[in-house]
């Protein structure tokens, strides 16, 4: 739900990142890799815009792989690997996709 601001607000004089707080104070997704013009676009409109994560591809494949071994591989990984994908930064499920590519693309 978006919250209406109480004051008046010039958009003009904030920065990208206090424009990046407004939107998240009124429940809008946004961070700092969204152009200004994009975010003032979404507090003028009050919308929420959703913003694909091209990770979300690579991050499914791997938790699907994980789904399927993890019985088989679980005592074999490190300790610091866990099967749950979404828990995980955006390098990490890149480094992990990119070293076992060949087992990944193989299942």
């Amino acid at each position: 739900m978006v919250k209406q601001p109480e004051m008046e607000i010039d958009l003009n004089e904030v920065n990208h990142s206090e424009l990046v707080r407004l939107c998240q104070w009124m429940g809008i997704s946004a961070n700092r890799g969204i152009p200004r013009e994009v975010l003032v676009q979404m507090l003028e409109d009050f919308e929420d815009y959703e913003i694909p994560n091209p990770i979300d591809e690579a991050r499914g494949i791997v938790s699907q792989f994980l789904d399927r071994y993890w019985d088989r591989i679980r005592m074999q990984a490190q300790k610091k690997v866990c099967p749950d994908c979404s828990l995980c930064r955006d390098m990490q499920v890149l480094e992990c996709f990119n070293m076992n590519k060949k087992s990944l693309r193989g299942q």
